[in-house]
């Protein structure tokens, strides 16, 4: 079976049916080793062949699987993936199933209870060259009450095999829904280093408008939630008061709807999508929310959060909202996003309207050295695929007509260079669901991006032994004659474990000339390796012998070959 990609250059993003690969959610990834990304869906493989084609016939996935996140797991050179599977009670008690390594039965992962998974999250923890993997759990009955899960955290052994951390890494949360040590249906996991001493901390996205988490390492290896003393549990409107419009709306339903403790009066996130967006050096993140006109101020926005760290000399994300004397006429809410990040609702009305970001990335889309904000909105009528491009001041402007990218009920993308011509492309999924004016049928799409401008990509390859093969965790600066750019690299994060490539990041150049790469390598020691003179195109670096490779012009073969050890 074939799915044609139409390749043709019309600037900036040409639009290409991928119908009929059946998918609801997926990643670009290079899963057979030959250089090229693949789309990953929840149910196989389509392998991508050579930027032209993608064939079905690559691995399909156990029955049952919600999504699959790939890492170098037993640090052999290939990629495994971890097949995510979120059951009811009632399926679980029919059918019990289990998150597995694909290619070998994995007993850790095996429960007396369903686990309720929503968002898995690849990092190396302790820093001991091994990848571990961080679980986050949404309700533990979602019929009722408003307990969660467990989290669970596991360590790597490097050899594909893991051992349950969770309480002797301080995760345990057995307070009740309210408390200060209370679970969080976590809706999606991510992992980023805040505070720049080399170790990620855990970011954990809560829904039920319950406070967020953000866990730190502590001088051992025991971990604290800071998320209150960071920024990051929620916005500071706390008082959980509905209007006496949202009462009468219940009331004709005959449901009382008294107003929320404070544990009940932030954000149902989805998404923490870390980046250096502002090229200052550490990570901020974009906290992708669902929100409702009806929940009233309480009810957090999506919005930016920056990172203080050079003003506090610890993390401190300060959320950009700024707040109205009178109600925003767009949403009847008293607040709105700052640095060019509100939007308009229409044909949504303000009394009436539905926010329903699912999921957050951060991709120079034009190769100009900015990074741009992709976010999926979906499951509500009016809401659609939004991009915000970034200003040179570090603001931000809507475009994704200019872009081309006008696509409705989108709950999610898949970010990579299909092509491989330097330059991201996008693989996105379009619903119905409660909306199905928004298309005819479900469908799947993909954008290749045109653009003019340059870029850098980097592949990493670690040494397998004092650090990961992905190089999950590494720092990576490019230095050119217009500033410093950096890149975290990243596992799987956020909602239904979205991801990239591993170990491959992208630098947009727009007009700039680079002078000098350096990556810090995510091992104890903090190693670092110093390349001068990179230029636009292709670079493999490799922990133990520096670069192996650089190309003007794209070469699968060669690639693919530098890229193992």
């Amino acid at each position: 079976m074939l799915f044609w990609l139409l390749l043709l250059g019309i600037l900036p993003f040409e639009k290409s049916p991928l119908a009929p690969i059946p998918a609801e959610r997926g990643s670009l990834i290079d899963v057979d080793g030959d250089g090229w990304l693949d789309y990953s869906s929840q149910s196989e493989v389509f392998l991508n062949s050579h930027g032209r084609v993608f064939l079905a016939g690559g691995p399909k996935f156990p029955t049952g699987t919600s999504f699959v996140v790939w890492a170098d797991f037993d640090q052999d050179g290939r990629l495994d993936g971890l097949a995510v599977k979120r059951q009811t009670h009632a399926e679980f008690a029919q059918e019990p199933r289990f998150h597995q390594l694909l290619g070998q039965e994995n007993p850790e992962f095996e429960s007396a209870v369903q686990w309720n998974t929503l968002g898995v999250t690849i990092a190396d923890l302790d820093r001991d060259g091994r990848l571990d993997l961080a679980f986050g759990q949404a309700y533990a009955d979602e019929s009722k009450g408003y307990e969660a899960q467990q989290m669970r955290v596991y360590s790597g052994s490097g050899r594909g095999r893991f051992e349950d951390k969770t309480q002797e890494w301080g995760f345990l949360t057995p307070g009740p829904p309210g408390a200060s040590n209370g679970g969080r249906p976590l809706y999606g996991l991510s992992a980023a280093d805040l505070d720049n001493d080399g170790y990620p901390e855990l970011l954990g996205a809560a829904y039920g408008r319950q406070w967020n988490t953000l866990w730190k390492r502590g001088s051992e290896a025991f971990y604290s939630d800071c998320a209150a003393k960071y920024g990051l549990d929620g916005d500071a409107v706390r008082h959980g008061k509905y209007s006496e419009a949202t009462r009468e709306k219940f009331r004709k339903r005959n449901e009382p709807r008294p107003d929320e403790l404070p544990f009940r009066s932030n954000g149902n996130t989805f998404c923490l999508a870390p980046a250096d967006f502002d090229n200052d050096g550490d990570l901020d993140v974009f906290s992708a929310e669902i929100t409702h006109s009806w929940a009233g101020d309480s009810s957090d926005l999506s919005a930016l959060l920056i990172n203080r760290l050079e003003v506090f000399q610890e993390p401190f994300l300060e959320r950009c909202i700024e707040v109205l004397p009178e109600p925003d006429p767009e949403t009847g809410f008293r607040a709105r996003p700052s640095r060019g990040l509100a939007r308009d609702h229409a044909p949504q009305t303000p009394t009436n309207w539905n926010q329903g970001d699912l999921q957050a990335h951060w991709v120079d889309l034009d190769c100009d050295g900015l990074l741009d904000l992709i976010v999926c909105e979906s499951d509500y009528p009016g809401n659609h695929l939004r991009v915000f491009r970034q200003r040179p001041e570090h603001t931000f402007q809507e475009a994704e007509r200019e872009f081309g990218l006008d696509f409705n009920n989108c709950p999610g993308v898949a970010i990579g260079d299909v092509d491989r011509d330097g330059d991201p492309d996008l693989v996105a999924v379009g619903t119905r669901t409660r909306w199905p004016e928004a298309r005819p049928a479900p469908e799947l799409v993909l954008w290749r991006n045109s653009t003019s401008n340059t870029s850098l990509n980097v592949r990493l390859v670690g040494d397998g032994v004092s650090a990961n093969r992905n190089a999950i965790g590494a720092r990576v600066y490019l230095d050119t004659d217009q500033g410093t750019q950096m890149r975290e690299v990243q596992g799987s994060y956020g909602h239904w474990g979205q991801q990239t490539q591993p170990g491959e990041v992208h630098f947009g150049l727009g007009t700039s000339r680079p002078r000098r790469l350096r990556v810090i390598w995510p091992n104890r020691e903090s190693t670092q390796t110093v390349i001068d003179q990179p230029t636009a195109g292709w670079l493999v670096v490799d922990q133990l012998r520096g670069e192996r490779i650089r190309m003007r012009q794209w070469d699968g073969i060669q690639w693919a070959r530098e890229s193992v050890t």
